[in-house]
């Protein structure tokens, strides 16, 4: 079995789609499975093919805008393949150019939590769900659905969506929660990490507030923003530090390799998100993974795996309520939160890869059988 999978986004950028498709790509082949990956995106000039981490990855020009070009080499090479797995939140350029260049071959797609993730072009992306979602979806033999809330919405426009959650690189998170050294920085909640895409929907601005927040109640928290500028706030966040004063509590870094972002992690104990939105939450079941506890709203689908025994939840409005939980976290003893790291722990080993792989083979043998 040949698969390609076809993704508008990939590495050196960082975020839930990149990671998924990599791990995808990597269990598979560890299973027998050829899956190479194809990297549809504005930013090449002509077809490449290189090698990532083991990986063959082909680079494919996108010719226009990235909701809207056309990708006429993604034909030639797609024919190699017995299966197309399409990662396409957007259902737009990928999938167009899929139906238009890719004839027939068998195709599924995961949804990574579609697009309305803002509301930002709430009425094109209204008459697009009324007019052209069932037809998009159509084209699919299988909807992977990435969570209960995309396994609902999509199933409103399609009777192929079937439940198949994204997996984490358990052992490549791994960090000794046990160590109760002094110094392991793992251990102090103090030091908070957040990343993933520099989007609105991520609302970091509200992090930069709690810890300007935190700082104010005596607790010395410092803050690192890992991530892609996706939309351009780099500046306006930065501004906003300054402004606050904690251009030394707060660090931005727009890159780092998985294995420097891995030794930040260890390096922390808190991993924080305000977003407003998500489609699976990947990097927050990456931290729980390296024993982080994680701050985030009481919210679908991070309430499927942050739990109050082994995080925090807030409602990020700045109110007394969440000042009175975030103090009260930040001065816990060591043995809660020693308790909160090992569910942290043991929840985020239901996603191990080597678990949820099975699912994606199977869906991939009843999409070629169909």
């Amino acid at each position: 079995m040949k698969i390609l999978a076809i993704t508008p986004t990939y590495y050196p950028h960082i975020g839930g789609i990149e990671q998924v498709v990599f791990q995808l790509a990597r269990h598979s082949r560890a299973r027998g499975v050829t899956m190479d990956v194809a990297h549809v995106a504005t930013e090449f000039k002509q077809v490449g093919c290189i090698d990532l981490d083991g990986v063959r990855v082909h680079q494919v020009p996108l010719h226009g805008h990235r909701l809207l070009g056309l990708a006429p080499a993604l034909g030639a090479i797609a024919r190699d393949y017995d299966l197309l797995h399409v990662h396409d939140p957007q259902l737009s350029a990928i999938t167009t150019n899929v139906r238009l260049f890719c004839g027939k071959k068998p195709a599924v797609l995961s949804t990574h939590g579609g697009f309305r993730h803002t509301r930002k072009l709430a009425l094109l992306k209204t008459l697009f769900e009324t007019l052209l979602l069932r037809s998009a979806l159509g084209h699919y033999r299988a909807i992977l659905a990435s969570s209960p809330g995309d396994l609902a919405y999509f199933g409103q426009f399609s009777s192929r969506v079937v439940p198949c959650g994204n997996g984490i690189d358990m052992a490549g998170f791994a960090v000794d929660v046990a160590d109760n050294s002094p110094g392991a920085g793992s251990r102090d909640v103090h030091r908070w990490i957040y990343w993933g895409r520099l989007s609105r929907n991520k609302r970091v601005d509200l992090a930069i507030d709690y810890v300007g927040m935190a700082r104010a109640a005596g607790h010395p928290v410092e803050l690192l923003i890992c991530g892609r500028d996706f939309e351009g706030l780099a500046d306006g966040l930065k501004a906003k530090v300054a402004a606050m004063g904690l251009d030394k509590a707060i660090t931005f870094v727009p890159f780092l390799t998985q294995e420097q972002l891995r030794a930040e992690i260890a390096r922390r104990g808190v991993a924080i998100t305000a977003t407003e939105h998500e489609g699976f939450g990947l990097s927050t079941v990456e931290a729980m993974a390296a024993g982080l506890i994680v701050m985030c709203r009481d919210m679908a689908p991070l309430n499927h795996f942050v739990k109050p025994e082994n995080g925090l939840y807030l409602y990020f409005d700045l109110g007394s309520q969440d000042k009175e939980r975030l103090d009260a976290f930040l001065g816990a003893d060591e043995t809660r939160l020693s308790a909160m790291r090992e569910a942290a722990l043991a929840m985020a080993a239901t996603y191990d890869w080597n678990r949820v792989i099975e699912g994606y083979l199977e869906q991939y043998r009843q999409a070629l059988s169909a």
